[in-house]
């Protein structure tokens, strides 16, 4: 690798290590109910503090987007840093000073350290074999990564719709861009150190969050919460799912082709073979498959081609190396996290009680009774849910339900039953914590466009996911997971009453009935919603008839009052398929309903008042559990549970129309969250149920080994595919300059992107042929940021949903290139301001 490069990353490192150190002080008074005061999210917490200063002040117009106004947006960081700090001191003589600290915990420190550093460089390396910024969705990334370097004042110019701005969570590709000019390293390198420190960041978030939840809970070890650490830092982020297995027994022949066909992954669906090379040893894209374990067919048994569900984990993602939001909004999952356990752990919360709210000087009251440090918890977990939105607006209540769901869980422990107090306070509290969290971001807000809109959630009219499909993907973490809830079910059997049991019983089987029931008559009742609609009216006509149903849409429906009456009828039709579809493959639904009643089940034992009378009566265990890390846990998993389980029934609408994208977006934060509440199970069987946590940490074990050789053989594959054969003569020099493969099959063209790049000031518009989504098109504005009149057309119906501006543009484009007369092209090209 090229010392310029190796240089580009010292600095990377350097500047997010500088970040993180100072912005402790900050972290240290947000996380100080936390046992290591946050110190692991230090670099997460100062990135996204910069970047919203900078990017604030700039939207407001009082910085300009280059490197002066960063500088500003740093020495401001530093200030509220020191106030915060300053202001602990003063206000508790007992807080301890940062030297006192570091002096007390610094192999704690050390430890963090070592494990970001030796990941991130472990992945620049990975990343150097295979650069190259070149197909899948990587041009529009780098595109909007050069959009945020390049434009005056935010929000960035569209770099494929000249005289718009990005409509897209465009936060992530901004924080890239702030790391790359404060580390004074080009784009084209910056896109792959950006992936390098995701990978680091996720797997020291990982790590963090674990680290916490252990060492909260009574007598845990140093070392052992450090171990149980360095397994989340390393199976979060870096395992695959279990598809690897079926990859290599397929490639070596093993099983018999009904136990393939059985099994029913696409391309791995037919009598194995034995091929001289393993495929997974080659530069084909076998690893793509892991994405797509999900074989969806139509109720009328026709299997989909085209858009099938996408299932994609971190490993895959970093693989790929695309700089997508769903990535660049990793580390700040595990982020969210920690300030979900923080309000768990928390005795005295920031709060609103409805009673009090809108009494007079009743806002003043409450904010007086908040806790010490409560106000700026509140200020940041505002400002955090903001920021998930920006960067991955999927994610955003997600998080909010866990941190709302933490708030909850910890008031009903401390009154140790379910009162309807903690829902009056935590309403208010949701809505404070939104109303700011859009204050926070309104010039992001005010600009934003999506394809989504009403209604936002369709009925899922397709044959349900197959379990083992699920288990393909999650298995890993559901091993540990369901062993932990079979022996607290056990635990629960052994040191509960008959009243306590029934009571729990009830709630459990409500819950897990009830949500099946629930999302079923809502999926009925959204396909009656959108029956009623024209538009929605043709679609289920359509599964009407392919389904051979005789409800037919009369041609006058809309005008003759009948959609009402014709909409009724077709769901009655529809109705008895869908729930037959389920009945036929009832596995997954039912697994996932179990649990999640089991959960509810067992949090309604922990937090009874009965419980604590059977804990004070027989020595149980109770107190401990109720007061550590489990029921926090538990409720990562019962929300696990929902992610996993909705698309079974609903999806939000997008312009595919199927549920591809709701599968995505739930299931890659169900691998994180899922991989957290395995980890602590590991941890949490081991101390108090010795032999059974061995064998659950044996079985977790191997299946981590199996996962661990997707990435292995998946970056070997990738640096053959660019790099060459390793025994090649000719093989390409590893380099982290994503433009490098440009140099070397086209150097004129890189010659002339450079020039753009490093001549052109300002952002005028330039124009350039289009082509289709996924296309070389467009990649002179991708890899300079100028924008062009129109680039991938169908990505910008996807960001900015119905508009006619694509439509528009793409024949007057056609019309400059190919007009003979000049004036028109002339008149064109001056009403397009291209200069």
């Amino acid at each position: 690798m090229p010392l310029f490069d190796l240089l580009a990353a010292f600095r990377w490192w350097a500047v997010l290590l500088l970040l993180g150190t100072v912005t402790f002080p900050l972290t240290r008074s947000l996380f100080r109910v936390l046992p290591d005061k946050g110190y692991a999210f230090t670099k997460m917490v100062g990135l996204l503090c910069i970047t919203f200063i900078f990017w604030l002040l700039t939207s407001l117009g009082f910085l300009r987007n280059d490197l002066g106004g960063i500088l500003l947006a740093f020495l401001s960081l530093v200030g509220i840093a020191s106030l915060v700090y300053l202001k602990d001191i003063r206000d508790d003589a007992s807080t301890e000073k940062l030297s006192t600290w570091i002096r007390n915990n610094w192999r704690h420190v050390l430890i963090i350290e070592f494990i970001f550093l030796a990941i991130f460089a472990a992945w620049v390396a990975i990343r150097a074999q295979n650069p190259a910024i070149v197909a899948t969705e990587k041009p529009m990334d780098f595109a909007f990564l050069n959009a945020s370097s390049r434009s005056p004042s935010m929000p960035p110019i569209d770099p494929w719709l000249s005289g718009f701005a990005i409509s897209y969570y465009y936060f992530g590709y901004l924080m890239t861009s702030v790391i790359a000019r404060l580390a004074a390293v080009p784009e084209a390198l910056a896109f792959n150190l950006g992936i390098a420190w995701l990978v680091a960041g996720t797997a020291l978030g990982a790590f963090g969050v674990i680290y916490n939840l252990i060492r909260a809970d009574v007598s845990r070890r140093f070392r052992h919460a450090i171990l149980a650490g360095l397994v989340a830092a390393i199976a979060i982020p870096m395992a695959g799912n279990l598809e690897i297995i079926l990859e290599i027994g397929y490639a070596n022949g093993i099983g018999g082709e009904s136990l393939w066909s059985w099994l029913d992954v696409r391309d791995l669906n037919a009598k194995s073979s034995i091929n001289e090379v393993p495929r997974y040893r080659t530069s084909q894209w076998w690893w793509w498959r892991s994405s797509r374990v999900i074989h969806e067919y139509h109720l009328s048994g026709r299997a989909e081609e085209g858009l099938e569900p996408i299932a994609e984990f971190p490993s895959f993602s970093f693989i790929l190396g695309d700089l997508h939001p769903h990535v660049l909004s990793l580390p700040f999952s595990f982020l969210a996290l920690a300030v979900a356990q923080t309000w768990w752990m928390l005795s005295d919360h920031p709060s609103f009680d409805l009673r009090t709210l809108f009494q007079k000087k009743g806002l003043r009251k409450q904010l007086k009774t908040w806790p010490a440090g409560g106000s700026l918890l509140f200020i940041f977990t505002a400002l955090l849910l903001g920021a998930i939105s920006f960067l991955n607006t999927w994610d955003v209540l997600i998080y909010l339900f866990l941190i709302l769901g933490a708030f909850v869980l910890a008031r009903w422990r401390d009154a140790g039953e379910f009162r309807a107090q903690a829902f009056n306070q935590a309403i208010p509290t949701t809505i404070g914590l939104i109303l700011m969290a859009v204050i926070f971001y309104l010039p992001f807000y005010l600009g934003f466009r999506s394809q989504a809109g009403a209604p936002f959630l369709l009925p899922m009219s397709m044959m349900p996911t197959r379990l083992v499909h699920y288990l393909i993907i999650f298995g890993m973490p559901l091993v540990a997971i369901t062993i932990l809830l079979g022996t607290l079910i056990y635990l629960n059997l052994k040191n509960s009453t008959k009243d306590s049991r029934i009571s729990s019983l009830k709630a459990g089987a409500g819950a897990a009935f009830g949500l099946i029931i629930g999302l079923f008559l809502l999926m009925l009742l959204l396909g009656w919603l959108i029956a009623m609609s024209p538009e929605g009216s043709i679609r289920v006509s359509q599964l009407l008839n392919e389904l051979g149903l005789a409800a037919e849409l009369p041609e006058n429906a809309n005008q003759s009052g009948l959609l009402l009456t014709w909409a009724t009828a077709a769901i009655m039709e529809l109705a008895p398929k869908f729930l037959q579809a389920r009945l036929a493959g009832p596995f997954l639904i039912l697994f996932l309903s179990l649990s999640f009643g089991i959960v509810i089940y067992l949090l309604t034992w922990f937090f009874q008042s009965s419980g604590k009378a059977t804990e004070a009566n027989n020595g149980s265990p109770l107190r401990s559990i109720r007061s550590g890390s489990l029921p926090f846990v538990l409720l990562l998993v019962g929300t696990a549970m929902l992610l996993s389980i909705g698309p079974e029934f609903v999806y939000l609408r997008d312009n595919f129309g199927q549920r591809l994208n709701t599968i995505f977006k739930f299931y890659y934060q169900t691998w994180v969250i899922l991989g957290v509440a395995a980890i602590y199970g590991l941890s949490f069987l081991l101390s108090r149920f010795r032999k059974i946590g061995q064998v659950t940490i044996a079985l977790y074990g191997i299946l981590l080994l199996f996962s661990l050789l997707f990435p292995y053989f998946s970056a070997t594959s990738r640096a053959i595919e660019y790099r060459g054969p390793i025994e090649s003569e000719d093989r390409l020099p590893a380099t982290l300059d994503g433009l490098d493969y440009l140099k070397q099959r086209e150097p004129d063209e890189y010659d002339a992107i450079m020039w753009l790049r490093n001549q052109v000031e300002g952002s005028p518009v330039i124009v350039e042929s289009t082509g289709g989504q996924y296309s070389p098109f467009g990649r002179v504005a991708a890899s300079t940021g100028l924008p062009t009149i129109l680039g991938w057309a169908g990505h910008e119906y996807q960001w900015r949903g119905n508009t006619p501006e694509p439509a528009i543009r793409e024949p007057i484009v056609r019309t400059i290139y190919g007009a003979s007369n000049w004036v028109e092209t002339e008149e064109l090209l001056n009403e397009y301001d291209v200069s």
